[in-house]
C-alpha cells in the first residue's frame, strides 16, 4: 500500500525541528505545511486531527482516507 504524507509544523517548533532533521537523516522529502505562515494550514489542521498541536503527520492511504498522527516519537516510530 503506497502512502502519501504531510507534515503540519512551524520553523521555531523545537519538536517539529526535531521531527524535520530525522526525515532529513532518512532522505524522507515530504511536503511541509506551516500553520503559522500559510493561510489555511491551521484550519486544516484543526479540521481534519481535531488539535492544533505541531508537529502532526497527515497520513493518506493509497484510497484517500487519511490519518492523523501528533507527538514527534510517534511520527518518527512510524
Amino acid at each position: 500500500m503506497k502512502e502519501s504524507f504531510v507534515l503540519y509544523q512551524y520553523d521555531s517548533c523545537p519538536f517539529c525541528a526535531m521531527v524535520r532533521r530525522f526525515l532529513a537523516a532518512k532522505g524522507a522529502e515530504i511536503p511541509l505545511r506551516d500553520t503559522l505562515r500559510e493561510p489555511g494550514a491551521q484550519a486544516e489542521l484543526l479540521a481534519g486531527g481535531g488539535k492544533g498541536t505541531v508537529p502532526c503527520l497527515k497520513i493518506i492511504d493509497e484510497g484517500g482516507a487519511e490519518r492523523w498522527m501528533y507527538e514527534s516519537m510517534d511520527i518518527m516510530r512510524y
